[in-house]
């Protein structure tokens, strides 16, 4: 009952996402493809031996939906390789109960000394994730992504070796041990080899990633960055091998081996794990423009006459009337614009030297893309009277208009206001505080 009810849960949450995704995806504003590269297999738990992940990495196309300059939500599919090796520890003794080729119950005892194996399996991942942007400058940015994925794997494949391998059965109806009649499955191997193949679970992961991303093209973008997932499940399916070996009753060079994460006792827990390095293109989708259309003009009436006339068609092509193309800001830019302009000293109203390279970044951006509006507002810390503060702030309002003037933005592109002590930044409580306050804060209003 109780796998019932997980198999239900589980089937419920993959419905959820696949939903999730069909929604973003029809309203998708980026598409990425990327590639990512670092550790990335399972996290072992085993008293008896030692499992330590491999190199792994993937490819991946994701697809995000902005819902406001900064945040937006992510989802797509990733195609994943994962490696592992598990070494147990010498002399651990493996025991089940056997029936041999003589319908005798016995107890089959298998002791191994080197054992090791090389693990491997291919996954997929199916993200959604809520996505941070913000811009440090006007081509380049950083993001951070929170969310889960979920993972569907095929059977791991293992490939075992022993050095030693020692296959012993017991008779406890007889108080007798036999360990050396290899043709009925009981002797001594050295540098013993096989292959196993185990089924894994579906895993929620708990994913995080975060970087930088640089402005390529208009619509191109490259994010580099590093990325971390957690599974929050042990994906240990199936673990009711009773031994590490399977008893052969016809020669000791049958045995087959079950693969330690088949063993319960071997290993406890098997989380996945995954860490390395993430890098993706994006392109910013748009749509696409008609192109011009062509008309045929109807021939003119022709009168008849005695003298033979023809008659002429004639095409005309009629291009349609092309406005001039306006720019957009790209989300990075209007972030950029929309930071801050901190003046710092209180009651000072000039243009600090400071600010004077990033005003002319922005006159540029202002100027180079036709349309665009932008509100200049002044604020103060809450020292001195609100009347004052309210002066203070047009001011400084008024001086980041001026010397945007100065570089050619047009006067009807700017509206001016004052929000004096009203609109704090952070809280007034320490003098840090009260000089990020006092600063003049630029808003795109139109594009």
């Amino acid at each position: 009952m109780e796998s019932i009810k997980k198999q239900y849960q589980m089937k419920t949450a993959l419905f959820a996402v696949f939903f999730i995704i069909t929604m973003i995806i029809g309203q998708a504003q980026e598409l990425s493809v990327s590639v990512h590269g670092g550790v990335s297999g399972l996290s072992y738990k085993s008293d008896v031996g030692e499992g330590k992940q491999g190199l792994g990495g993937g490819i991946g196309l994701e697809y995000t939906h902005y819902f406001s300059g900064h945040w937006g939500v992510l989802t797509g599919v990733e195609a994943r390789y994962n490696s592992n090796t598990f070494e147990l520890d010498d002399n651990v003794q493996f025991l089940s109960n056997e029936i041999d080729d003589r319908g005798s119950a016995f107890e089959y005892r298998v002791r191994t000394s080197g054992y090791e194996e090389d693990q491997r399996f291919y996954s997929f991942g199916i993200p959604v994730m809520l996505q941070y942007r913000g811009a440090i400058s006007d081509k380049t940015g950083f993001y951070i992504g929170l969310g889960a994925k979920v993972l569907l794997s095929q059977k791991l494949k293992a490939d075992a070796q022993s050095k030693i391998m020692d296959l012993r059965g017991y008779y406890p109806d007889l108080n007798l041990v036999i360990d050396d009649l290899p043709s009925h499955g009981f002797g001594t191997l050295n540098d013993w080899e096989g292959d196993a193949e185990v089924s894994l679970k579906t895993s929620i992961l708990l994913g995080l990633e975060g970087g930088l991303t640089f402005k390529l093209k208009e619509n191109l973008k490259l994010y580099t960055g590093i990325y971390a997932d957690y599974g929050l499940s042990d994906m240990q399916k199936d673990n009711t091998a009773s031994n590490i070996v399977s008893y052969n009753p016809e020669s000791i060079q049958s045995v087959i081996s079950n693969g330690v994460l088949s063993h319960e006792i071997i290993v406890e827990k098997s989380n996945y794990l995954s860490a390395g390095v993430k890098l993706k293109l994006g392109f910013m989708l748009a749509k696409t423009k008609q192109a011009p259309t062509k008309e045929i003009m109807e021939p003119e009436e022709v009168v008849q006459t005695n003298q033979p006339t023809q008659i002429v068609e004639q095409e005309v092509v009629v291009a349609e009337e092309v406005e001039p193309q306006e720019h957009v800001l790209s989300d990075e830019q209007v972030a950029y614009i929309e930071q801050p302009l901190v003046f710092g000293e209180i009651d000072k109203a000039d243009v600090p030297s400071s600010l004077q390279a990033r005003l002319d970044s922005i006159a540029k951006l202002v100027n180079d893309n036709a349309g665009v509006n932008i509100k200049v507002t002044g604020h103060t810390c809450d020292l001195g009277s609100e009347s004052l503060n309210q002066q203070v702030g047009m001011k400084r309002a008024e001086a980041v208009a001026e010397y945007l003037k100065t570089i050619g933005v047009a006067s009807d592109q700017m509206e001016l206001e004052s929000k004096g002590e009203s609109d704090p930044d952070f809280p007034n409580t320490t003098a840090l505080n009260r000089g990020k306050n006092r600063r003049v804060t630029i808003e795109v209003l139109t594009q």
